[in-house]
């Protein structure tokens, strides 16, 4: 009898500790398992780090669920970011037909030479006003509307009217708005710009909408302006400065602390204003001509201007009708357009060209087609938004 007890007490320890043995065997399992898929997922994201932007974008997203996951994750975004591997390049804006757009990356800063990745955005959401961190600024001229837009996760966010835009067309938006990024923060700002007039005395009128947050215009800033003082346009390349330039001044508006802090007079009349960098230029005329430029650079600690360059002729390539567009490294890239003698207000095709000012060689960009098109100073980017797919 003991030994039929000790026997079946013996056979259920047996018994129970197989079943633990099983147990901790499955649980092991399970931890491996779990362990492999966490190490997976780990070895995923450092091994899709090292893509090319342009091979994610066209590619690898779309292989299966997890990656796209990955791609799409903010902790990637950011790692890609810090890594820095797409390059500052040209966001080139078909104006007939907005979903032909692409980018061209540089390859050869000297002969201007790109690598294309086709983009695109819907053309109900109208033309490109503004561009930064490789999020664009839209405007419809139709529906009086703005709409945010990542042409690379084609993803957009329609912002809110205010009642300024029915009194601008998508031109006139381009210098009285704009999107900008607080440095080293995900809170991407929209600043408009207006005029008013109260008791015959003119106004500048300052609003700010903070994507994501309370997505609503408010105003942060007034300034009296003088009857002969007139907005050329904004200016802005990433930082904490968003430059407001006049006939007569420029005006600095910190965009974390949503506040104008400096203001830098101008002597002379300027033609147009690009960033060089960190630092803002102007454009001018020599000696009131129309063939010879002059580039001044400002000084933010003195607040003066120097001269820093100066364009020799360039004989039938820029006219009257050149536009400069924007600077980047040491090209600057401007945009002609070759008009009819027939009928003059008639633009038959319009030609960019790069000008370096090291080598000051002109080259004309073949990689932009000639016709109606845009240039835009653009990083590619996989920050997502608070967003409708397209």
């Amino acid at each position: 009898m003991k030994k039929s007890i000790c026997y079946d007490s013996k056979s259920k320890t047996h018994d129970h500790a197989k079943k633990n043995r099983k147990q901790n065997s499955n649980s092991t399992k399970s931890c491996n398992v779990i362990s492999k898929l966490f190490l997976l997922e780990d070895l995923r994201f450092h091994i899709l780090s090292f893509v090319p932007l342009n091979c994610l974008i066209n590619s690898a997203m779309y292989v299966c669920k997890h990656w796209a996951a990955t791609i799409g994750s903010s902790h990637f975004v950011e790692a890609c970011e810090r890594r820095a591997r797409s390059k500052p390049g040209l966001y080139v804006e078909n104006r007939t037909t907005r979903d032909k757009s692409y980018f061209l990356e540089f390859k050869d800063d000297v002969n201007c030479q790109f690598e294309r990745i086709d983009l695109g955005t819907p053309q109900k959401m109208g033309g490109v006003i503004s561009t930064c961190d490789g999020i664009l600024l839209l405007f419809s001229s139709i529906f009086k509307e703005l709409f945010i837009v990542n042409p690379v996760l084609k993803c957009w966010l329609r912002i809110p009217f205010s009642p300024i835009f029915q009194h601008y067309d998508e031109f006139s938006l381009r210098s009285r708005c704009t999107i900008t990024r607080v440095p080293r923060t995900a809170k991407f700002k929209l600043f408009l710009f207006d005029v008013i007039e109260v008791s015959s005395v003119s106004w500048y009128v300052f609003y700010v909408l903070r994507i994501g947050i309370d997505n609503s215009w408010k105003e942060i800033a007034r300034k009296e302006v003088a009857s002969n003082i007139l907005l050329l346009q904004q200016i802005y390349s990433g930082g904490n400065d968003l430059y407001w330039a006049t006939n007569k001044e420029v005006i600095v508006m910190d965009i974390d602390k949503e506040s104008i802090t400096r203001e830098y007079s101008f002597p002379l009349l300027p033609l147009t204003f690009l960033m060089m960098g960190n630092r803002i230029s102007c454009i001018v005329y020599k000696d009131g001509t129309h063939t010879t430029y002059q580039i001044y650079i400002l000084d933010f600690h003195s607040g003066k201007w120097s001269l820093y360059h100066e364009m020799e002729p360039f004989n039938h390539v820029i006219t009257s009708f050149g536009v400069f567009c924007l600077w980047i490294n040491d090209q600057i890239i401007f945009r002609i357009a070759l008009r009819s003698q027939e009928n003059m207000s008639r633009s038959i095709k319009k030609i960019h060209y790069g000008y370096n000012v090291k080598t000051r060689m002109l080259t004309k960009i073949e990689d932009i087609d000639v016709g109606d098109f845009d240039v835009w100073l653009h990083t590619n980017t996989l920050a997502s938004l608070p967003s409708t797919p397209t």
